[in-house]
């Protein structure tokens, strides 16, 4: 629109410091998000001595942050860079949770049961500790999220509150009902390849056996 207004030669225009800097800053976020996934990955890796769970947690980051939009959305607030703060630091929220519920899949699965009721056994047994975190998290963050109209430096935080609050609400409640469901594709899927990997190595030629 700008550019259709034919100014005059010699009159150009630009935008301003403050809009350079919020595109600066979100690339600068892109890559810290892309960072922090990548050292949860390797950390989880590590952790479970698999390539494959870390896989199924790090799909559970996106339901939380369907909360996160919708509550901003819905008050009307915005995605600045407090918010991208908020998402990072929900991603570490969201990673604990799915860690500490595969690990007592692990722990199940290690004493002879089957997938799918070690993740029934595990929902069951880690259904008060995240559902805790979850709900002492929001109600924690529930004076910064109301704090938009107070007045002092802190109110410009409440960006992030809601983006924690949101991404709590719907990934604690989809960690515990889908993440048990991805996992178990995740390894399904990961058997399936071992044994296609498996079916396609040619087979060692025996050696004919001499005649007596």
């Amino acid at each position: 629109m700008m550019d259709a207004l034919g100014l005059p030669p010699g009159i150009s225009w630009s935008w301003n410091d403050r809009i350079q800097e919020q595109g600066e800053q979100g690339q600068q976020m892109a890559l810290n998000f892309l960072l922090a996934l990548a050292l949860v990955y390797v950390l989880m890796s590590s952790l479970f001595e698999s390539l494959t769970q870390p896989f199924a947690i790090l799909f559970a980051i996106p339901f939380s942050l369907v909360g996160a939009n919708w509550l901003l959305f819905a008050t009307g607030t915005p995605f600045n860079l407090m918010a991208n703060m908020g998402v990072l630091i929900l991603m570490g929220i969201v990673v604990n949770n799915g860690i500490v519920l595969l690990d007592r899949v692990n722990h199940y699965r290690a004493q002879g049961l089957d997938r799918e009721e070690a993740s029934l056994r595990a929902g069951r047994d880690r259904l008060r500790p995240i559902l805790m975190t979850a709900a002492t998290t929001i109600l924690g963050l529930l004076p910064l999220a109301v704090g938009s109209t107070g007045v002092g430096g802190w109110v410009y935080y409440y960006p992030l509150a809601r983006t924690e609050m949101g991404g709590l609400m719907t990934s604690t409640l989809l960690t515990l009902i889908v993440l048990p469901y991805i996992n178990l594709g995740i390894e399904s899927l990961a058997d399936w390849a071992k044994n296609v990997w498996a079916g396609s190595t040619p087979k060692a030629a025996t050696a004919p056996q001499p005649g007596l």
